[in-house]
């Protein structure tokens, strides 16, 4: 990409006392007046990092080698390392200076630094294209081989995506930390309802379900029916409300034939809207209810005793009203059982059948 600067680093040092000098500065594919600006960064004499402005506008990319030439005579070589950076105000001194050297070091460290310095966003191959001259094929091996190294995860290949394990690191352990404030302030939920993290975390959404993945995987966080949680929380109870959810429990597995009305329940029971929300978290919690679509709860076990007829049955695909009869459901409940049914990866519908996995 064109650009009308650079930071580079020299194969020698500027001259003693003279922070900035002009030169022209060639290039294989061309030539332009230049003005050199020492960094002067400490431990960095014989081979300073300094910033070039060119006139007119040059391709320069990452490694690109130049010579530094002033009255017909090279004055000094050297190799871009950051094309088109930002300003002097725009980076602070020692980040400046950790990523230059970074950048010095090699193929696979300038990736890295890269895709570090795109942070949750993650490192785009477009991105490096325009940074650098390497091929699609070199990218993706060097993106692989970071990966290897546990440095980066790929987040796709077509186009080409990564971001850096310390990013990662950082925002899971942004989102444990946020679940334990969440639970202090609504003790009554499960968790955090799925919607809540996408909105609190301003981060690609593949890259918070990775996030979230992985913090699954290591036990860190419980993901249940679209909320999420940290495994040692549970919803606290009153005193005498374990008896209550003995009632409420009870009533759910004597439903006819299983799927129970919320409303029905509320006044059954007697229970405020806000208390019988807090007692299913607690029942869903222990995996003792699942919550169903349009306005229903299910009790786990009656649930497991539907999967297991389904697979028992011998059967590859059923209608819905082949459904209908299996469970003694009426239509109303057997539609969204059946998609409910779609999301736990028990069925899969296709057109008017659904396929028993």
């Amino acid at each position: 990409m064109k650009v009308s600067a650079f930071d580079a680093v020299l194969d020698g040092p500027f001259p003693r006392g003279v922070r900035e000098f002009r030169a022209e500065a060639v290039f294989l594919g061309g030539s332009a007046a230049a003005r050199l600006t020492d960094y002067a960064f400490a431990g960095r004499r014989d081979r300073p990092f300094a910033r070039i402005e060119i006139s007119p506008a040059l391709d320069v990319r990452w490694s690109d080698p130049f010579e530094l030439r002033a009255a017909g005579a090279t004055v000094a070589r050297g190799a871009c390392l950051f094309p088109d950076p930002p300003p002097p105000d725009g980076l602070s001194r020692a980040r400046r200076k950790d990523l230059l050297a970074r950048l010095a070091l090699g193929e696979k460290d300038m990736v890295l630094a890269l895709a570090e310095a795109d942070g949750l966003e993650g490192l785009q191959g477009g991105r490096l294209a325009s940074f650098a001259r390497l091929s699609a094929s070199r990218v993706e091996e060097l993106a692989r081989a970071l990966e290897t190294e546990g440095r980066v995860r790929i987040l796709s290949f077509d186009p080409l995506r990564l971001i850096a394990e310390d990013g990662l690191a950082f925002l899971r352990g942004r989102i444990v930390a946020f679940l334990a404030r969440y639970h202090k302030t609504h003790s009554n939920q499960r968790g955090a309802p799925r919607e809540k993290l996408e909105a609190r975390f301003d981060t690609p959404r593949a890259v918070l379900v990775l996030a979230l993945r992985l913090l699954a995987k290591e036990g860190r966080i419980v993901e249940d029916g679209g909320s999420v949680r940290l495994p040692d929380f549970h919803i606290p109870l009153a005193p005498g409300e374990e008896e209550t959810l003995a009632a409420l429990e009870k009533r759910v597995l004597g439903g006819d034939p299983g799927a129970v009305s919320l409303d029905e329940i509320r006044a059954e029971l007697g229970l405020a809207p806000g208390k019988l929300q807090t007692l299913l978290a607690v029942l869903a919690e222990r995996k003792k209810i699942v919550e169903g679509p349009d306005g229903f709860i299910i009790h786990r076990d009656w649930l497991d005793g539907i999967v297991r007829k389904l697979r028992a049955s011998g059967r590859k695909e059923l209608t819905v009203a082949e459904f209908k009869a299996l469970t003694g459901l009426s239509r109303k409940y057997s539609i969204p059982l059946l998609e409910l049914l779609d999301s736990m990866g028990v069925t899969r519908r296709k057109g008017s059948v659904r396929d028993i996995l």
